[in-house]
């Protein structure tokens, strides 16, 4: 994700190029002690009341709903 965001590799003053993935991999090991898995990231989401409220789109949108097909 780092390099989509980012960009490609920065040469550094030796010739060497860096993948801004590595340096965001360190900045993670520096901070956190580990890289974090999106398995971490999702654990420490706190739920909130919207995010388990859900209504069909058609309800939210003021449309009926769209017709089913045979057999459903």
């Amino acid at each position: 994700m780092a390099e989509t965001v980012f960009g490609p590799p920065i040469t550094i003053s030796t010739g060497r190029l860096v993948p801004f993935r590595w340096i965001a991999e360190q900045h993670g090991l520096e901070d956190l002690g580990f890289i974090p898995s999106f398995a971490d990231w999702v654990k420490a989401v706190r739920p909130e009341a919207w995010m388990g409220r859900s209504q069909k789109l058609s309800d939210s949108a003021g449309t009926p709903d769209p017709p089913m097909a045979p057999g459903l």
